[in-house]
């Protein structure tokens, strides 16, 4: 799969969002690099929220010599300008999104597998923040996903 597309005859979701990517990496300051287009499409493309290691073995299908600090800067750069997400899963490697709408993440403690979960409604703020400035927010659910909670209860697996 290519994940950097050479030249956009059709505009399919990737590609326009692939274009607005650059746009707002220009507008930072940042350089548009096929490699940093290349991490960005596959993180939008992924559902799996993957580590720097993962982004790297995939994007080197595309581009064998990039190097897992080339991923790195890449990835930093696109959380500075807001097209991705860290998911800090507590001493496991970060993992990353590329879904900017506002959701929440399931996690299952036993095989860390981390899953989109929408959410309906902003929380209600009390008055104590009333002179903060909040520029993000986080909700992590966590649990047994289905087969692990079945595993842990000796069901026999679904399916």
């Amino acid at each position: 799969m290519r994940y950097f597309p050479d030249s956009v005859q059709t505009h399919s979701p990737q590609q326009v969002s692939i274009k607005s990517a650059s746009d707002r990496l220009r507008r930072a300051g940042y350089r548009v690099t096929r490699q940093r287009l290349a991490v960005y499409g596959f993180l939008h493309a992924s559902e799996s929220h993957p580590t720097v290691e993962e982004i790297h073995s995939r994007v080197s299908d595309v581009f064998p010599r990039i190097s897992v600090a080339t991923v790195y800067k890449s990835v930093e750069s696109l959380i500075d300008v807001g097209l991705v997400k860290p998911i800090y899963v507590g001493h496991a490697a970060t993992r990353f999104d590329a879904s900017i709408e506002e959701h929440a993440h399931f996690r299952c403690i036993a095989c860390n597998q981390i899953t989109d979960v929408p959410v309906n409604r902003a929380p209600v703020l009390g008055d104590e923040l009333d002179r903060c400035e909040i520029i993000g927010s986080s909700i992590e659910l966590y649990g047994f996903c289905s087969p692990c909670r079945r595993q842990k209860l000796g069901l026999a697996p679904e399916g």
